[in-house]
């Protein structure tokens, strides 16, 4: 795991961390991290890491639930071992855990004063995450937003009349705990689930249904300024990819093909709230597309998990970027280098999430793993169950369809593996 030691270090804590370590790597960063997974390729990018799964001797199912306290645990038990750390990153995992992401934050700087954190602040968060207040300050601004109603009781879910709607958490990230209802039978057995469950319903909100095409916009600021990076086609919970759930982040194309005038709107948006919550660094923004106009669907105050494809669209770096952007004095050279990348022709990227569809086992891993393509390489020794993450695909190509259906096909041979 140790390579030579370079200038400055950081510390990226989150879900998947693969991703991040490998261009904070590239821009000559030591990286040290708390990932869940610990994916192969995670290891040649990392001075150490701490992994969740491992750690715990666990797997994904048995701990998805209460994975973020084990984020904060394992994030500062490395910041003690390694108390001169420069930066810190917090990926995907802590979006709503907003007492365990303060708690993170205090234990780290108690250790390490110098520390400098590469997050909006925990205020911004909470803003961010907060729809209602979000879709308030839309509808000021002369924005259209879904149909949304906040309940304070079960009767209040019960009696909503408009099919199909939307049953989601408050706060809900990555397509976990949205349930889409169909009818009266579907509202009634999603009730007993979560009565089951014993949710607190002031944490949950009805959605009118809003069917069209998922787009994201990734972006980032330095708390004053704001660029748009790119705007990405979504791909969610996609049935040729075993998406466990109907709306299940399983990837994106880069840049998307939409036309200007909405793409224009979906950049003033973005822009705008970026602005209006002085957000910092690389943040990413979800729409759903019907009828020419995009509905905001969440804000993700952190780096997205498109920023790979985006990288490797542009030809960029942008995690070296998202760290000069928390130093306003480097602003100027962000802007410029963004608008020379964007200027030339990108390429397209598609990046797809494959989930297995029954339990994988080792020399099935060891194939799939061996592609071309393929990211985020599972540890053979440990079999994959049903339903989780197998891998990452990343295809590049000169247009939207050919980087689509190239990386289809590496599906194709996935699935070649399985069933042999």
């Amino acid at each position: 795991m140790s390579h030579k030691s370079k200038s400055k270090s950081v510390l990226v804590i989150g879900f998947n961390t693969r991703p991040l370590a490998l261009s904070l790597f590239k821009a000559d960063y030591d990286v040290y991290a708390v990932d869940f997974f610990g994916d192969l390729d995670l290891y040649p990018h990392v001075k150490d890491a701490i992994i969740i799964t491992e750690e715990l001797n666990t797997n994904y199912d048995s701990i998805k639930e209460l994975y973020h306290h084990y984020l904060v645990e394992f994030g500062i038990k490395i910041s003690n071992k390694y108390p001169k750390i420069d930066f810190l990153i917090i990926g995907s995992g802590l979006d709503d855990a907003f007492k365990d992401r303060d708690i993170l934050l205090q234990e780290i700087r108690k250790k390490n004063k110098h520390i400098l954190s590469l997050n909006n602040e925990l205020e911004v968060v909470m803003q961010s995450r907060n729809i209602k207040g979000i879709y308030e300050i839309l509808v000021e601004n002369g924005y259209k937003v879904p149909e949304t109603k906040y309940p304070t009781s079960l009767d209040d879910i019960k009696n909503y009349e408009r099919f199909p709607f939307i049953l989601k958490k408050f706060r809900s990230s990555g397509g976990i705990n949205i349930h889409k209802i169909e009818d009266r039978d579907t509202l009634e057995f999603t009730l007993k689930l979560l009565e089951s469950k014993m949710v607190n319903v002031s944490d949950w909100l009805t959605q009118e249904y809003i069917e069209g095409i998922p787009v994201s916009c990734t972006i980032i600021c330095d708390g004053i300024h704001c660029k748009v990076i790119s705007i990405n086609r979504q791909i969610i919970g996609e049935k040729y990819l075993n998406a466990p759930r109907d709306f299940m982040y399983c990837g994106n194309v880069v840049p998307a093909q939409i036309d200007t005038s909405m793409k224009n709107l979906i950049m003033n948006i973005s822009l705008m709230l970026s602005k209006k919550l002085k957000l910092r660094g690389i943040n990413g923004f979800d729409f759903v597309v019907r009828n020419q106009y995009p509905y905001l669907m969440e804000i993700n105050p952190r780096i997205p998990g498109s920023i790979r494809a985006s990288e490797f669209a542009y030809n960029i770096n942008l995690l070296d970027l998202h760290v000069k952007s928390f130093n306003s004095e480097n602003w100027e050279e962000i802007e410029n280098l963004l608008h020379k990348q964007q200027s030339n022709l990108p390429q397209f990227a598609t990046k797809l999430i494959v989930f297995a569809p029954n339990e994988l086992t080792k020399q099935e891993i060891i194939k799939i793993n061996n592609l071309e393509y393929i990211h985020d390489k599972s540890h053979p020794d440990n079999p994959i169950q049903k339903f989780e993450p197998v891998c990452t695909i990343l295809f590049g190509a000169r247009n939207f369809s050919a980087s689509y259906f190239g990386a289809l096909k590496i599906v194709d041979k996935i699935y070649k593996i399985i069933s042999e």
